[in-house]
């Protein structure tokens, strides 16, 4: 009976023993969370002030966008492309006109979106 008890003993002794590690290991942990350098967080803070920047261009050229209006006879407005080597393309057909604005009005959303998800502190 009394190795009975020494077995228990030694059983509950090695149940316990890696409770009281875990403990140790996570107050390791914490004391391991560090403060960023000078240097990191200023890094931080202009990234953050170029991320800004950019969404106010974003949000500007929307704002600009939104004042834009087709004439209610449908005539007046005009699309013109123009590639890298000086070759224009351009159209006044209204249905591409609208759909042309639509198009930059999603794409400006959804650029504006993935901005405001980035800026975090």
């Amino acid at each position: 009976m009394n190795m009975n008890n020494a077995a228990k003993k030694n059983d509950a002794e090695s149940v316990e023993q890696p409770k009281t590690t875990l403990e140790v290991v996570k107050k390791d942990e914490k004391a391991v969370a560090e403060v960023p350098s000078l240097e990191k967080r200023i890094q931080k803070v202009e990234d953050l002030s170029m991320l800004i920047e950019k969404w106010r261009k974003l949000t500007e050229t929307r704002r600009n966008l939104q004042t834009f209006s087709l004439g209610a006879d449908g005539l007046g407005a005009t699309v013109f492309l123009r590639d890298a080597s000086g070759k224009e393309f351009k159209t006044s057909n209204t249905p591409v006109v609208s759909a042309v604005m639509e198009e930059i009005k999603s794409t400006l959303d959804e650029k504006i979106k993935e901005v405001e998800d980035q800026i975090k502190f």
